[in-house]
């Protein structure tokens, strides 16, 4: 059976069970227990995390709201666009050295009512100018629910509902399937 590999922050983690229930037959869904926080912490972490993890055929990667964070209230986000970038561009280097066959889709970050939709919109843009560099698939999630956010947002602002989940991994796993 293929095996599929969701990277990501807790948004990842809240679709994840969802998308593996309706890849359920035609693919194994695993994903680190952890919260992948942003692109840097991915990028660290994925060495210990993937010798825990089965090989995967097909990795979907979604990192960004952590990135896009003014966590200290310093007027910048957590991660500088060029650190954002330079990040991504590793992930994926680490992933196709790691697993030389597997086919990575990136995934682009939803909007919130934390973030700023043009700074959301602009750290998308560094998302699609890696895969562009490294010729993959982007799975676009930011118009799922730009828009909507008051329909699929939870109290904090930046989680979704069960109802936003379900949509998420419904677009997660259709462009997963595409690549198994």
């Amino acid at each position: 059976m293929k095996q599929v590999l969701l990277l990501g922050d807790s948004l990842r983690m809240g679709y994840e069970p969802v998308v593996r229930r309706l890849l359920d037959g035609k693919a194994q869904v695993s994903g680190p227990q952890e919260n992948g926080r942003w692109a840097g912490y991915t990028l660290n972490s994925i060495r210990f995390w993937i010798p825990e993890l089965p090989t995967p055929d097909v990795v979907h990667l979604n990192n960004g709201l952590w990135d896009l964070g003014d966590d200290y209230e310093l007027g910048r986000p957590f991660s500088l666009p060029e650190e954002y970038e330079s990040a991504l561009d590793r992930l994926v280097i680490v992933l196709k050295k790691q697993f030389p066959r597997v086919k990575i889709i990136l995934a682009t970050t939803m909007p919130t009512l934390v973030h700023d939709r043009d700074a959301v919109i602009a750290y998308n843009d560094i998302i699609k100018k890696v895969a562009d560099k490294h010729s993959l698939p982007v799975n676009d999630l930011f118009p799922l629910i730009d828009g909507k956010l008051e329909q699929y947002l939870c109290p904090d602002q930046m989680h979704l509902t069960q109802e936003g989940f379900a949509l998420v991994a419904g677009q997660v796993a259709t462009t997963i399937e595409a690549y198994l």
